[in-house]
C-alpha cells in the first residue's frame, strides 16, 4: 500500500471517530427531510446528500462496533483523545500507559476502522459477532440505496452482494458454534474465543486446560477455513 493511499485512510477512519464522538451533522427535522424526499424524482445533489448521510450513518455503525470490541482502558483513550481532545501526555498520565503504548492503540483502532469501511474483515476479527453483524447491516443498506437509484457501476454493486453473501455465512457458522454443545475440544476453544475478545489466547488455553500449541491450531484452522476470500 502507497504512504499516500495509507494516509488516506487513516484519515477517513480519523473522521469517523470524530463524527461518532462529536455532536450529530444533522438536525432531526434535516434527516426527516432528507428520507422522505421521494427517490424518483431525486436530482443528483439530492442522491448526493442522501448517500453522505448512508455514509455517515453506516460509519457510525461501523464505530461503534469497534468501540463494542475495545477494552475498558482503549474506551477511556478514545473518549479523552477523540471527545476531549486530552493530548497523549494526559492520557498518559491517567491510565500509566507510555505515549507510544497508546499511538498504538490508536494506530491499530484506525487499521481497523479503515479496513471495515472498505467492507473488509480484519484477519483477527473473524471471532468479532459485533464487527461481523455490523459489516452486514452496512452492506445491506448500501445495496438497498444503490439498487434504488439503478445508476451507480453494477460490478460495485455485484461485489458488495458477494461480501454480504460471505458475512452472512460467517455469522451463521459463528452462531452454529455458539449452539453446539459439543465436547469436542476444538468447538470449545472457538467458542471461547467468540464469546472473548479480550483474554490472551494464553489465558484461554489455561481455562480450557490445553496447550496453547493446540489453542493456536484450532483458531488458524478455523481462520483458514472460514475468512472470507475476496
Amino acid at each position: 500500500m502507497s504512504s499516500t493511499l495509507s494516509k488516506l485512510k487513516f484519515s477517513l477512519a480519523n473522521d469517523a471517530l470524530i463524527h461518532f464522538f462529536h455532536s450529530q451533522y444533522w438536525l432531526p427535522a434535516e434527516l426527516n427531510f432528507i428520507r422522505n424526499l421521494n427517490f424518483s424524482n431525486d436530482s443528483d445533489n439530492i442522491r448526493k446528500l442522501k448517500l453522505r448521510l448512508l455514509c455517515e450513518e453506516n460509519n457510525d455503525i461501523i464505530v461503534a462496533a469497534v468501540l463494542a470490541d475495545s477494552h475498558s482502558d482503549e474506551l477511556i483513550f478514545l473518549q479523552d483523545r477523540y471527545c476531549r481532545n486530552f493530548s497523549f501526555t494526559k492520557i498518559s498520565m491517567k491510565l500509566h500507559v507510555h505515549p507510544n503504548g497508546l499511538q498504538r492503540w490508536r494506530d491499530k483502532i484506525l487499521t481497523d476502522i479503515a479496513s471495515l469501511l472498505e467492507y473488509k474483515l480484519p484477519l483477527s476479527d473473524i471471532f468479532s459477532r459485533n464487527k461481523i453483524e455490523a459489516l452486514i447491516l452496512v452492506l445491506e443498506r448500501s445495496i438497498v440505496f444503490y439498487e434504488t437509484y439503478k445508476n451507480f457501476d453494477q460490478k460495485f454493486l455485484i461485489s458488495l452482494k458477494i461480501k454480504l453473501h460471505f458475512y452472512q455465512n460467517l455469522l451463521f457458522v459463528i452462531k452454529q458454534f455458539l449452539n453446539s454443545d459439543s465436547a469436542h475440544i476444538g468447538v470449545k476453544i472457538i467458542q471461547a474465543k467468540i464469546l472473548d475478545q479480550h483474554s490472551t489466547h494464553e489465558e484461554m488455553a489455561k481455562n480450557l486446560g490445553v496447550s496453547h500449541t493446540t489453542f493456536s491450531h484450532y483458531l488458524r484452522y478455523f481462520q483458514q477455513k472460514f475468512y472470507p476470500d475476496f
